[in-house]
């Protein structure tokens, strides 16, 4: 069961019999702050206050008196307010500054209890504005409870000043959604961090600095595995792309282009992969790099023919099947005068006269 909270005061403090004859000990004014209420065995309560005379101080009819608090006293009372919504509530703190205006009233009503004398009241002048609202119309609702209080002062009896509302979160939610909204923005600056480290890498060294990643986390196996899928799928590509230029050959082709095209892809699947590192292929060198130069012989002075290098005509000499002399679609020397009649071209056959 609900258990209202709020904060509370008693406004008597002092209550005591009064005698018939009080010749000794007659009844004085009340101090500064306080008002002497004197209750007759008939008819209205008496109020005297601060500074006024006592009726009938050494005798009379009275029954009892009180001695009563004017100061004022700040109140607080947290209230449940169901919102639109029965499933939810504001909850509330309401703070009011209350001091006692009729001494006489109070003590006729018996009002020992200032807080939960107020308690009800308050809150049933709250309930029907807030349950106009739903939960998520946090300052409006407060806005409207608020305009609403103002215009409460209470009674004769109890005297109110300066009330307010205040529509508390709960305090497990404020706890949880800041933990939440720092985890948030850690995690939202860790991965922002994370990703300008990936995306530098891949800028800086592309494709072969992420498989030096995974090879750092997970080894070299997964990386050629990653290595040889890519390969498959870049030799079935082609060899795709080779079936269908075999299947449309001479259609709307020149012939040039379409064999041009042809041995290029034929090129790309008897050499070297585009994959990183140059697949899984790679014998000799890494994909890109040029070969090694050959040394230069140096050119000053003169040349000794058996330490220079061979040519390429010398390391493939033409060998018997070659015929000797100059080859037929070169000139033959201009006969000399000396050298007799002229010979036909076919050898040994002299020429008709």
């Amino acid at each position: 069961m609900y258990q209202p909270r709020y904060s509370t005061f008693d406004p008597l403090i002092e209550h005591k019999p009064v005698s018939m004859l009080r010749l000794l000990s007659p009844l004085r004014a009340p101090a500064p702050g306080t008002a002497l209420v004197l209750v007759p065995r008939e008819g209205a309560p008496i109020t005297v206050r601060h500074g006024e005379p006592v009726p009938a101080a050494h005798y009379g009819v009275h029954q009892y008196s009180c001695l009563v608090t004017l100061a004022e006293h700040a109140l607080a009372f947290e209230i449940a307010l169901v919102s639109r919504d029965p499933g939810f509530v504001f909850r509330s703190r309401v703070i009011v500054h209350v001091h006692v205006g009729e001494p006489a009233l109070v003590v006729s009503r018996g009002i020992r209890d200032v807080g939960a004398t107020l308690y009800e009241p308050i809150k049933h002048m709250l309930r029907p504005v807030a349950r106009n609202f739903d939960i998520a119309e946090f300052h409006q609702a407060d806005e409207a409870l608020n305009t609403v209080l103002g215009d409460f002062h209470g009674d004769s009896a109890l005297r109110l000043r300066n009330a307010t509302v205040e529509l508390l979160p709960d305090e497990d939610e404020v706890a949880n959604s800041a933990r939440s909204y720092r985890e948030v923005t850690r995690e939202t600056r860790l991965g922002a961090m994370r990703r300008d480290r990936h995306l530098d890498m891949m800028r800086r060294e592309g494709t072969e600095g992420m498989l030096a990643e995974i090879f750092e986390r997970e080894g070299p196996s997964k990386v050629l595995d990653w290595i040889a899928h890519a390969e498959a799928t870049e030799r079935a590509e082609l060899l795709r792309l080779f079936q269908q230029m075999m299947n449309r050959a001479g259609v709307d082709r020149e012939p040039f282009d379409h064999l041009e095209a042809e041995r290029q892809v034929v090129d790309r699947l008897t050499g070297g992969s585009s994959v990183a590192f140059g697949g899984t292929r790679r014998v000799s060198r890494v994909r890109g790099s040029l070969p090694p130069r050959p040394p230069e012989t140096p050119r000053t002075g003169p040349v000794d023919a058996a330490k220079a290098p061979a040519s390429p005509q010398s390391r493939y000499p033409a060998g018997p099947s070659q015929p000797p002399g100059p080859p037929e679609d070169e000139p033959l020397e201009p006969p000399r005068e000396d050298a007799g009649p002229p010979r036909s071209r076919v050898r040994g056959a002299r020429p008709t006269e």
